[in-house]
């Protein structure tokens, strides 16, 4: 039998060509290659194209939500869109610039020649700092493009600063991260709000006027049970017995009743009114030192915040306070005053009678 006859590669030329065609694939720096749409773009690439900057858009022309991408890489711009056939090409150079805005939390990105704008594409500004990127990724490779190096390196991603916390790319010109600027704040403890003690220090005259009216009203808006049981025992009771009652014992009672109800929302008022004058103040107060504190900062921290931002920011927390102080702590320390009070009323008529509605109301 013959054996069968094998290629020989001769030298060592076979070997080369193989380990080039091994390692003939586009590197990603941007991470699009993970997303769905990955598996087409990199075929779409040629073997010596790479991605340097990708933008991962989320909104469509009329602002609704739609996922897509716009990707920048050593020869060209890409760009595909949810529901879109494929991927749009650009040749870079030939004129072609990217301009970047943003208005009213939502990012655009447009594509323009020498006479008119190719594309556009929209993001919400969570977005931001990769749109900066590819930006800035397409101006070093059109210069280049337009300089004859249409092949562009990964080497200066080496050295591009990131954010130390999340390792966000930076962008250009900043040394503030735009991801955790969004990023939402750690949930503070309810303990903070014993920090206004010193705001509130000035008008603690006013604050326990106000505390006191609050325990006035409350005991006036338990006169009436108390008055409830001898109009039960000595003239109802009597009366559906047939017994005849005096007319001043009734107008007695009656009269009691409507003083205690007027009574409890003269006091009731006038508690109101002390405390949101109080708590006016204290925000007035709030307001007036977080403005004062906001003057003494640098230049540098407003080149990154919005001047509006911090306005109206500053308006709605002390805002906030202000009905917390006025509404929410009023009610609740009218809550904890009307409990102790019911309880001390069940118990003066009734110890044992009060602990089994008291672990009634518990159960």
């Amino acid at each position: 039998m013959r054996s069968p006859v094998r290629p020989v590669i001769r030298g060592g030329h076979g070997r080369k060509n193989q380990t080039k065609m091994q390692h003939h694939h586009s590197v990603d720096a941007s991470g699009v290659f993970a997303s769905p749409l990955g598996a087409d773009l990199r075929a779409l690439l040629s073997s010596s194209e790479n991605v340097l900057a990708a933008l991962q858009v989320d909104l469509s022309a009329d602002l609704r939500f739609a996922e897509g991408w716009v990707v920048v890489t050593s020869e060209r711009l890409l760009s595909c869109a949810a529901g879109s056939p494929g991927w749009a090409s650009w040749p870079l150079g030939a004129g072609r610039t990217l301009h970047l805005q943003d208005h009213g939390g939502v990012g655009a990105l447009s594509l323009h020649d020498a006479s008119a704008r190719l594309a556009l594409w929209r993001f919400t500004l969570s977005h931001h700092a990769q749109a900066l990127r590819l930006v800035q990724r397409f101006e070093e490779q059109s210069a280049r493009a337009v300089g004859g190096a249409l092949h562009g390196s990964l080497d200066a991603d080496a050295d591009e600063p990131a954010c130390p916390a999340c390792h966000t790319p930076l962008p250009p010109d900043t040394d503030e991260c735009p991801a955790c600027a969004r990023a939402q704040p750690p949930q503070t403890s309810t303990w903070v709000l014993l920090r206004l003690w010193r705001f509130a220090r000035p008008y603690r005259k006013q604050l326990a006027a106000g505390f006191a009216l609050t325990l006035a009203s409350t005991a006036a808006t338990l006169v009436p049970p108390y008055l409830t049981i001898p109009l039960m025992d000595d003239i109802l009771i009597p009366f559906q017995n047939g017994k005849e009652i005096e007319p001043g014992l009734v107008l007695l009672y009656l009269s009691g009743l409507l003083l205690s109800a007027l009574a409890a929302w003269g006091l009731s008022w006038a508690r109101t009114y002390i405390l949101a004058l109080v708590s006016e103040r204290i925000g007035a107060d709030l307001r007036t030192t977080t403005y004062e504190h906001l003057l003494r900062l640098s230049l540098d921290y407003f080149g990154g915040k919005r001047t509006g931002d911090l306005m109206a920011r500053i308006g709605s927390e002390t805002d906030r306070i202000n009905v917390f102080l006025s509404l929410h702590a009023l009610d609740f320390v009218t809550d904890v005053l009307m409990i102790m009070m019911t309880a001390a009323i069940l118990f003066s008529i009734n110890p044992w009678l009060a602990l089994v509605t008291l672990r009634s109301s518990a159960g």
